[in-house]
């Protein structure tokens, strides 16, 4: 995996990795590349590859995360901003181009920052969507049949306004990792120890406050059965009744 990635030193004493895949990056500046690559595509038939890649448009150059490492950055920063929002720390140069490049082409329908308040380290993150409109068959009721629209996230907002149309969500089918800049580099492998660490326990905090609030329940039991049956077990039935 390590000589899939690209990684860069910033200055300053801020350690920024980016992380281009080197099969694909050659398809992004050159277009008689991309064009025998199409070629190549179309001609074996490889429908799967027609699917995330776009006629005249290089494909995603960036790494795909998998679910594990998605959770470790939400573990371990779990503050998501718009990137045209970000506002806590520069996001340095290299990734800045990667971002253009990213808008230029139009790999993914949002960019985000990630981040922890406490320690930054922030990532960028590509987020690949799809969206779907639903069409009523009858043309009337959410009672009847329907039929699904993949669309642009556009057009789904315009059919909504229309009388046979409603929408879903949007439907997230990728995050991958632009780029990631710390005072420290550490290793997926690393990261993933951190966030495991930190998840068990906030985990283990939460259970151990739950435990205490039950805890001070059933001490409460008493008191409660009193206030909620007005006497004791040894009370007369005159004292019950009267």
């Amino acid at each position: 995996m390590e000589g899939l990635l690209k990684n860069n030193s910033n200055e300053m004493g801020t350690i920024v990795e980016t992380f281009l895949i080197e099969e694909t990056v050659g398809l992004i500046y050159d277009n008689d590349q991309l064009d025998q690559w199409n070629e190549r595509v179309k001609e074996l038939g490889l429908q799967g590859q027609t699917q995330i890649v776009t006629k005249d448009k290089s494909p995603i150059p960036f790494m795909h995360l998998k679910q594990g490492l998605v959770n470790t950055f939400e573990t371990l920063c779990p503050r998501k901003y718009d990137v045209k929002d970000y506002n806590l720390t520069p996001i340095p140069l290299e990734i800045l181009d990667l971002i253009a490049l990213s808008f230029k082409e139009k790999y993914f329908e949002e960019v985000q920052i990630w981040h922890d308040d406490k320690s930054p380290d922030p990532v960028c993150l590509g987020l690949k969507k799809e969206y779907y409109s639903y069409m009523y068959d009858n043309g009337v009721s959410k009672s009847g049949s329907y039929t699904q629209l993949k669309c642009t996230k556009e057009e789904r907002d315009l059919n909504k306004e229309k009388p046979n149309h409603y929408f879903s969500g949007d439907t997230i089918i990728g995050y991958y990792l632009i780029g990631k800049w710390a005072d420290v580099k550490r290793s997926f492998s690393e990261l993933i120890k951190m966030a495991t660490e930190r998840y068990i326990q906030e985990a283990s905090n939460e259970f151990n406050k739950k435990i205490k609030e039950a805890q001070r329940g059933l001490d409460d039991l008493s008191t409660q059965a009193f206030d909620r049956f007005g006497s004791t077990v040894n009370g007369s039935d005159e004292d019950l009744l009267f």
